[in-house]
């Protein structure tokens, strides 16, 4: 299997906004130069191209829909820096367990969707069949209908009518 084109992942606590249980943001030293410089870097095959169907993500309990009609970043507070055709995408999360930058989804050559944990604390996984799999270490074939947890936010993957 190819592997998809993504950086690696930051560290976990580089970014100002992740502190840790004991320490506030307002504790951090210099947030202004951490904040203003996110890190996070994607290739350009990440747009390779734009899936042939539209997807929506939805989440039940903070009543957010998700169009996924490209490549895109999902995160807590995600990465504006990344490449042209690509979109980065805020994920509500009132219980805050999604990272910055949590999980990529991409679409292959064949217009397959894709996705890979993106180093998040508390894990990308897919529920099929009532069996949770956890994605790490490679990114997992995505097909809908299917449901995805990241972090503890429950989120339905359904194909759209074009």
């Amino acid at each position: 299997m190819n592997t998809l084109p993504f950086p690696p992942a930051p560290e976990p606590g580089w970014y100002a906004d992740d502190f840790s249980a004991t320490e506030s943001a307002e504790d951090t030293e210099d947030t202004d130069a951490i904040e203003s410089w996110d890190g996070t870097v994607l290739a350009s095959s990440f747009t390779i191209r734009q899936p042939r169907t539209t997807y929506l993500l939805h989440n039940d309990a903070t009543g957010q829909s998700i169009t996924i009609d490209r490549s895109a970043l999902l995160g807590r507070k995600p990465s504006e820096t990344i490449p042209e055709g690509a979109k980065s995408i805020t994920v509500e999360d009132p219980t805050h367990t999604i990272s910055r930058n949590h999980a990529a989804i991409s679409v292959d050559t064949d217009g397959q969707l894709w996705i890979e944990d993106y180093g998040s604390l508390n894990g990308t996984f897919i529920i099929r069949d009532g069996k949770e799999s956890q994605v790490a270490g490679t990114p997992a074939k995505l097909d809908a209908p299917t449901m995805l947890r990241l972090g503890d936010q429950f989120l339905e993957l359904t194909a759209q009518q074009n």
